[in-house]
C-alpha cells in the first residue's frame, strides 16, 4: 500500500522561505570582540616576582643635639635619609638642594654643612647632611618651631629592559619640632637630649678601632713569639738537665773555698813555710787569677774517698749527699802579665787590673819559692805576697757577689757595643 503525498504537499512551498531566514539571522549576529592590546610600552612592563614587597624609595628623618634652644645660639641638625640602591632600580635625588647654601630652613639660618660618607645597605644607601643652624627673629619665645618641610627631586632609574628613567618626583621632608626658651617641646616624649651620633663618629670610631686590632694583634705576635722562644729555653734546659751533684760550683764558692784554704794555710805557715805549703798556696793564688782573668776552672766532681792531687783544691760540694769538687788551673805570672799587655787600652777596669798585678806579683815571689834549687824559703817575704795575693782574691769576691756582677755585665755589654760602633 504507497503512502499518500497530499498532506506534505502544502509545506513544500515554504522551506525555501525558512532556509533564507536563517541565514540572515547567521548574518546580523554580533561577532566576538578581539583581545585588547596592551598600550604599555615594553620596556616598562614589568612582572612582579614572589616576596616583592612595595616600599617608598626615599626615607627622611631629622635630629638635633638639643630639644629646646636660645635664639641666637648654634646647635647641630643632622638629615639622615635612606634611598633604594640595587642592581634593578634605584632613586637618584637631586643632592644641589641639600647643600646648606640652597636648603631652605626659615625662619631658621644654615650657617654651614657637611655631607659624610655614604654608607650602603642593600637595598639601602644612607646619606646624612650635618648642618650648623641657628634661630634670629622676635616674637618666638616659649614656641614651638618646627623645622619645615622642604623637598626634595627625584628621579628612578631601572636598569631593566635596556634602562630608563623615570620622570621627576617630590619628596617631603617630615618636620620636626624645636622649643625656644624652654625645657622640651610640646610633643617630646623624653626631656633628655639625644646624642649626636654621625656618620663620621661611626667612622672615626671605626678607623680607631681598625688601628687598635692591627696593634693588639702586633703586640699578640711579639708576646707569642716571646713565648715560643721561652718555652724552648725552658724544654732545652730540662732535656739537658745536669743533676745537681754534678754541676760545678759557681764562683762564688769556687772563691770562698780559696780562700778558707788560704787561711789553713796561713795558720800552717806560722811554723815556717814549706814547699807543700807553698804549692797549696800557688794553687790558691792561680785559681784566683783564673777568675780575674775571666777564664774558666777546672772543675772535677768525686766523691768524699778521692784525694787531691798536687795542684788541685778540694771544695765540699753538697749536703744530703756530700761530693767532692777537685778545682784547679793552671794560670801563672806570665800568663797574667801577657793579658795585661795584650789588652791594649780595652783590658779590664782599674779595681780588676790592681787585683791582676797584686796575684801577679804574689804568683811570682812564690813559684821563685817553691821551684829554686838551692829551696830556701824567705817566711817574711812569703807572707806578705801570700797576704797580698789573698787580699786582692777577698776583693775579687766582693766584685763577684751577684749585684755587683749584675752591673759589670751590664757596663761591659755597653762598652762592647760602643766599641763595636
Amino acid at each position: 500500500m504507497k503512502t499518500p503525498l497530499v498532506p506534505v504537499l502544502p509545506f513544500l512551498p515554504v522551506l525555501p522561505l525558512l532556509f533564507a531566514l536563517s541565514a540572515v539571522a547567521g548574518a546580523q549576529a554580533p561577532a566576538k570582540a578581539p583581545a585588547p592590546k596592551s598600550s604599555a610600552p615594553k620596556a616598562f612592563t614589568q612582572t612582579r616576582q614572589a616576596g616583592d614587597v612595595e616600599t617608598d624609595p626615599i626615607k627622611c628623618f631629622w635630629k638635633t643635639d638639643r630639644s629646646a634652644i636660645i635664639v641666637g645660639e648654634r646647635f647641630t641638625v643632622v638629615l639622615t635619609c635612606g634611598i633604594i640602591d640595587t642592581d634593578k632600580i634605584k632613586a637618584v635625588p637631586d643632592f644641589n638642594q641639600l647643600e646648606a647654601s640652597t636648603i631652605g630652613l626659615q625662619p631658621f639660618e644654615a650657617i654651614k654643612g657637611v655631607r659624610h660618607e655614604d654608607i650602603k645597605d642593600a637595598p639601602w644607601r644612607y646619606i646624612q647632611y650635618e648642618y650648623t643652624v641657628r634661630l634670629i627673629a622676635e616674637g618666638l619665645f616659649e614656641k614651638d618651631i618646627n623645622l619645615p618641610a622642604a623637598k626634595i627631586t627625584y628621579h628612578i632609574q631601572s636598569s631593566e629592559g635596556g634602562g630608563s628613567t623615570g620622570r621627576d618626583q617630590t619628596y617631603q621632608l617630615p618636620a620636626m619640632p624645636v622649643h625656644v626658651m624652654s625645657l622640651v617641646p610640646a610633643k617630646a616624649t623624653d626631656i633628655r637630649d639625644t646624642s649626636m651620633n654621625t656618620f663620621a663618629d661611626i667612622e672615626n670610631r671605626r678607623v680607631r678601632a681598625t688601628g687598635e686590632y692591627v696593634a693588639a694583634m702586633i703586640a699578640f705576635g711579639f708576646a707569642v713569639v716571646l713565648l715560643g722562644l721561652a718555652l724552648v729555653r725552658v724544654v732545652g734546659r730540662y732535656r739537658v738537665r745536669t743533676p745537681a751533684a754534678e754541676r760545678p760550683l759557681g764562683l762564688g764558692a769556687v772563691l770562698s773555698g780559696c780562700l778558707r784554704e788560704a787561711g789553713r794555710v796561713q795558720s800552717d805557715a806560722g811554723g815556717g813555710w814549706t814547699a807543700e805549703l807553698a804549692s797549696r798556696a800557688l794553687t790558691v793564688l792561680r785559681i784566683g787569677g783564673a777568675v780575674a782573668l775571666g777564664r774558666p776552672v777546672a772543675q772535677q766532681i768525686v766523691d768524699n774517698k778521692t784525694q787531691a792531687h798536687e795542684g788541685q783544691l778540694a771544695l765540699r760540694k753538697g749536703f744530703l749527699k756530700p761530693r767532692r769538687s777537685l778545682v784547679s788551673n793552671a794560670t801563672t805570672a806570665g800568663t797574667i802579665a801577657r793579658s795585661l799587655a795584650a789588652a791594649d787600652g780595652r783590658g779590664p777596669d782599674a779595681r780588676t787590673e790592681a787585683i791582676l798585678k797584686d796575684l801577679e806579683e804574689s804568683l811570682k815571689i812564690l813559684s821563685v819559692a817553691r821551684y829554686s834549687r838551692d829551696g830556701r824559703l824567705d817566711g817574711s817575704t812569703l807572707n806578705t805576697a801570700f797576704e797580698n795575693g789573698v787580699s786582692a782574691i777577698r776583693k775579687l769576691r766582693s766584685a763577684n757577689r751577684w749585684p755587683l756582677r749584675t752591673m759589670r755585665s751590664v757596663t761591659n755589654q755597653a762598652m762592647e757595643i760602643g766599641w763595636s760602633r
